[in-house]
């Protein structure tokens, strides 16, 4: 989807390869403009460890979070947690859009 709306991007298969990309990127100058974190990952780090750690290497983080959950509360408390959007599985490339236009903006 990301590569249909023409965003470069980089793929981590749990938070703590996340973590690492990220680090890698910011230590030469060049955070990512956006990360977007599924919540949850089967046998790794999920979206929110990985947010608050990233939280502390980059407070002007820009992260969207990704649930297959459907409810205004979740999506409120992470929203107040820092996170500057939030994402229902399953989306379409127009959602996706949308949000990342609206947080990258």
């Amino acid at each position: 989807m990301l590569g249909s709306l023409d965003y470069k991007f980089d793929l981590a298969k749990n938070g703590e390869e996340a973590i690492a990309l990220y680090q890698r990127y910011l230590n030469i100058g060049r955070p990512y403009d956006a990360v977007i974190l599924d919540l949850t990952i089967v046998g790794g780090m999920g979206g929110e460890d990985c947010f608050k750690q990233l939280v502390q290497l980059d407070p002007d983080i820009r992260a969207i979070v990704s649930s297959g959950y459907d409810n205004d509360d979740m999506a409120r408390r992470y929203l107040e947690m820092g996170f500057c959007g939030y994402l229902t599985k399953p989306y379409r490339v127009a959602d996706l859009g949308k949000i990342l236009k609206g947080v990258l903006s």
